[in-house]
Parts: C-alpha cells; structure tokens; sequence
C-alpha cells in the first residue's frame, strides 16, 4: 500500500516538472523519502555522486534534498550562504555578509583569519589568493545563484559548485583566528 502511493507521487512529481510547473508552483525540496530517485532512475547518478563527495554537515544539511530534487541552483545558494554564515561566526562579525565580509576576514593586510604567519613569500601569497578566492566565490557564485532564477540547471556544475564551496567551508574552519581578534574577545570576556 504504501509503495503504491509513494509510487503515486512520484508520478505526480515527474507530471509536474513535465508540465513545467515545479519550478515555479512547487519549489520546495520533496520530502527526502520522495525525493530520492529510483536505483535505475537516470537521476540517480548525480545524487550519488552528492551522497559520495558533499560530506561536510553544513553543506550537506542545507542543500541534499534540494539537490536530489533537481533544484540545483538553489541547492548551490545555500551552499554559499552556510559558507559565509560560517565565516562570519567563527571572525565574529555580524550585519555584513558576501564580498564585503570575505573582504573584512581574509584581506591580507591584517586578516581576522589566517592560516599561517604569513612570513615567506608562499604564506603571503595564500593569504592574497584564498581572499580572492573567498571573495571571487561570493561575487561570482553567491550573489548570482540568489539574485538570477534558475541561473543554471546541471546537475554536473551544481556538484562542481558545491565541492568548491565546500573546501571554502574546510579551509575556513582549518584557520586560525589573528591575535588580535583573540585579545579583543578576552578584553570583552573580562571587562
């Protein structure tokens, strides 16, 4: 019985998207149980591949089901957006986000987080890079998937986009935090 009506619905879903309105009628992701293609299914590769590679809790909680439900470039905003909420966290900034945070936490002159003292010419210039970098992926990846609808719809550069974000995520929580930022939070925790 309930294998008839799940099969059911996905019927439902499949007519849906044929006729063209589940982009703009039904945008929410599927429940997960529906949303996940058959073994057989031609979908069923790409999601896959996401179950295999996207590992990281806060890029994989806040985009699975939209991606199995073939909203990929929503599933790619969010990405960003978990990328940037935890840049912000961990420099403890608040009320600035995309570029002009990414600007604020890796710019090289004195950068909130870092992953080295940045005293040979390599340091520096990792420094300068993953600022681009950061920076790059918030102009150039947030902002479009957020402010353009449907700004791609492959299921390939989707997986691509979400591995990039991330490494950003990973290489953000494998840095360390400027002495300075840290005495500043002592000198509050005190005072």
């Amino acid at each position: 019985m309930t294998l008839r009506v799940l099969e059911g619905l996905r019927k439902f879903q499949e007519h849906v998207l044929e006729l063209g309105l589940a982009r703009a009628v039904l945008a929410l992701p599927a429940p997960r149980m529906l949303a996940l293609p058959s073994p057989t299914a031609e979908a069923a590769e790409p999601a896959s591949v996401f179950a295999r590679v996207v590992t990281e809790p806060e890029i994989e909680q806040v985009s699975r089901d939209l991606f199995v439900s073939g909203h990929y470039s929503i599933s790619v905003q969010e990405a960003y957006k978990a990328v940037d909420k935890y840049v912000g966290g961990k420099a403890e900034l608040s009320g600035i986000t995309g570029t002009a945070l990414m600007d604020a936490v890796f710019g090289p002159n004195s950068p909130i987080l870092h992953w080295t003292d940045r005293t040979t010419l390599s340091e520096i210039d990792e420094q300068k890079g993953y600022h681009r970098l950061y920076s790059g992926a918030m102009l150039g990846i947030r902002n479009p998937a957020t402010h353009e609808f449907n700004w791609f719809d492959d299921p390939e550069i989707a997986l691509e986009l979400l591995v990039f974000a991330q490494h950003l995520l990973r290489k953000a929580k494998a840095a360390k935090v400027s002495a300075a930022k840290a005495k500043g939070r002592q000198k509050e925790e005190v005072g």
